[in-house]
């Protein structure tokens, strides 16, 4: 029985059907992006501050459609996520502005 290879979305690498991770980068495999889905990782990764953020800052001011673009096609794992980048810029504003 030969095992099918499946693609990555994330890192592009082919790895077997059966793992439900890539075992590269770590994505899922079946990634549905769902409201659920964004609700749980923005409330899950909301005090994980990384590299991401500054990944996903520069070309938000240079390249605003690079990072949609690259979010749909499904290279999640290298940006922050939208909602999570969309609430930590929100906070930081509204905390400025109180002062």
């Amino acid at each position: 029985m030969a095992n099918s290879k499946h693609l990555c979305k994330n890192c592009e690498t082919t790895y077997n059907e059966a793992f439900a991770f890539c075992p590269h980068c770590g994505q899922k495999r079946n990634d549905a992006l769902t409201l659920k889905v964004l609700f749980y990782n923005t409330i899950s990764n909301y005090f994980s501050f990384d590299a991401r953020f500054f990944k996903s800052f520069l070309p938000l001011l240079l390249k605003p459609g690079y990072l949609a673009e690259q979010f749909i096609v499904g290279k999640r794992l290298l940006f922050l996520h939208p909602a999570q980048m969309y609430l930590f810029i929100a906070i930081i504003f509204f905390s400025l502005n109180s002062f």
